[in-house]
């Protein structure tokens, strides 16, 4: 009896030690599973994954500096990397596990990156990216945390001072071709590519990197998206399509130059593909002159003027306007494309000391000031109707399509009435102005969606998961990258008007209602 007492413990001794084998095994896969890619292909929000399993970021951002002034657009990249990081731990990272840098050169990004590989990548890129042909001494982690990594990164580029006006998020591309950053590009795209070996994934944000291709990027806007989008937004608010030559629309284009030619060219293609068809047919005139019906995409010479603060552009509206002693009449003016908000500060400051009249309130009847003020706070929606004609002066005519810029005010009949001016960048110094309609539109980029995207796109990444099988995440296609297609993310520009301001940017948090004077 002894002799088989023992042998059913044996047995069951033989069984508890299988089961625990079988327990290891299962861990053993388990942990395999989650450092490879997911077979399943489940979407992001379905999984159940845990901070454990979801790895880590390392979100590499350029510093912005401080700034005091409110006269700088709201789109700041400290402001997206907080955003990022609250998304991150949002979706479940432990705070821990988001690491941010903030760099002044591309060069300060490499040794960033370069240090996070040594610190947490595979030793063969570690000591690639040390430059020796061990694993550097920061290589402690590696072994101890083979969780997956994707770095976030948005290389620093060199933006002109035009350029800034827009925002920081303004899409361009870092060449190795630049003089001042070959050595920088270079730098970067080698502690890119370690990244890369080590087994982590790179997600380019807003700029690109000749040399460089990414798991994913998420591409912002580019100074010609900018303009194309304000384009639209006046030809549809002045209804182009439904007007006629007989009664065309005045519309002067304000296009502040950049450095670079090739940019203005870029920007003035954007407006054109949208008003060139309009000027062509006569349907839009130019209250200046300088553009006409033989105007094509080389005409952006005629507009392009250096536009180094708000006073310069005061200074060029009124001259287009003849308001430098020419003339006494007030031409008319139905719209207004100031590309950013800086040139539209200076175009309302120069349509008062002209006395115009009214607000682009005045475009839509149905649309008061009271009305937008009590939208803002939140008391009532607007009524949205058709557009109406611009109010006109009972004796005004708008028989006029000048060829010449000494042809400002000929068959001109003064005429007084506010147009519509468009801005992009959401200065605080400008919301007043876009409250009381003398701006009649600002924009700037969805940041907060932008922040919830990459979150997404990093737990994607971090655990294997097709980025098409997100919930939530929008791919709006590919863009080459030395001959590779790279899933692309993109958000359309949201347009800001009083008549949309609580929504568009009180509501997400962009701004206080203090800022629009509530």
């Amino acid at each position: 009896m002894s002799v088989r007492g023992w042998s059913n413990r044996g047995a069951a001794l033989v069984g508890a030690l299988t089961g625990l084998a079988m327990l290891f095994s299962l861990a053993a896969c388990g942990e395999t599973n989650d450092a490879s890619p997911n077979p399943s292909g489940a979407s992001v929000s379905g999984t159940t994954t845990t901070p454990a399993d979801m790895g880590s970021a390392l979100v590499s951002l350029p510093d912005d500096g401080i700034t005091l002034s409110q006269s700088t657009p709201l789109n700041k990249w400290t402001r997206l990397n907080d955003d990022i990081t609250d998304s991150l731990v949002g979706l479940g990272f432990d705070k821990d596990d988001v690491e941010s840098v903030k760099s002044k050169t591309l060069d300060d990004q490499a040794d960033a990156i370069e240090d996070y590989v040594a610190e947490h990548g595979s030793p063969a890129a570690q000591g690639k990216a040390s430059g020796t042909s061990s694993p550097s001494s920061k290589a402690t982690n590696a072994s101890k945390d083979p969780r997956k990594r994707t770095v976030v990164i948005a290389p620093v580029a060199d933006p002109d001072d035009i350029t800034r006006q827009y925002g920081d998020y303004v899409s361009q591309t870092v060449k190795t071709s630049d003089g001042k950053q070959t050595a920088g590009t270079k730098h970067l795209v080698s502690a890119l590519n370690a990244a890369k070996k080590s087994g982590m994934s790179v997600i380019l944000v807003a700029n690109t990197v000749e040399g460089f291709t990414s798991d994913t990027y998420v591409g912002m806007s580019t100074a010609r998206e900018i303009a194309h989008t304000q384009a639209t937004l006046v030809a549809n608010k002045l209804a182009l399509a439904q007007t006629t030559a007989k009664n065309p629309k005045s519309i002067e284009i304000m296009l502040p130059a950049s450095d670079d030619d090739e940019t203005n060219k870029e920007v003035f293609a954007g407006i054109w593909q949208v008003l060139g068809p309009y000027f062509r047919s006569g349907v839009a005139v130019s209250p200046s002159g300088l553009l006409d019906s033989s105007s094509d995409e080389n005409s952006w010479s005629k507009v392009v003027f250096k536009a180094s603060d708000q006073n310069a552009a005061k200074s060029e509206f009124m001259h287009r306007l003849g308001a430098d002693g020419k003339s006494s009449l007030r031409p008319s003016v139905d719209g207004v494309i100031a590309m950013n908000d800086m040139v539209a500060a200076g175009v309302t400051s120069a349509l008062s000391d002209m006395k115009y009249q009214g607000s682009a309130a005045d475009i839509n009847p149905e649309i008061t000031i009271g009305g937008i003020v009590d939208n803002i706070a939140g008391n009532r929606d607007l009524k949205k109707d058709k557009v109406p004609e611009p109010k006109k002066d009972d004796s005004s005519s708008v028989e006029q399509s000048p060829s010449k810029k000494d042809q400002t005010s000929s068959g001109t009949v003064d005429d007084p009435a506010w147009p519509i001016v468009t801005g992009y960048g959401v200065y605080l110094s400008n919301i007043l102005q876009v409250v009381n309609g003398h701006q009649w539109s600002t924009g700037l980029e969805n940041r907060k969606q932008y922040a919830d995207d990459i979150a997404l796109a990093v737990k994607a990444l971090n655990t294997g998961t097709a980025l098409t099988k997100v919930d939530g995440l929008k791919i709006a296609g590919t863009t080459e990258m030395n001959g590779s297609k790279v899933p692309t993310i993109h958000e359309d520009i949201i347009s800001v008007s009083a008549s949309n301001m609580k929504k568009t940017l009180i509501d997400p948090g962009y701004i206080r209602p203090a800022d629009a004077g509530l």
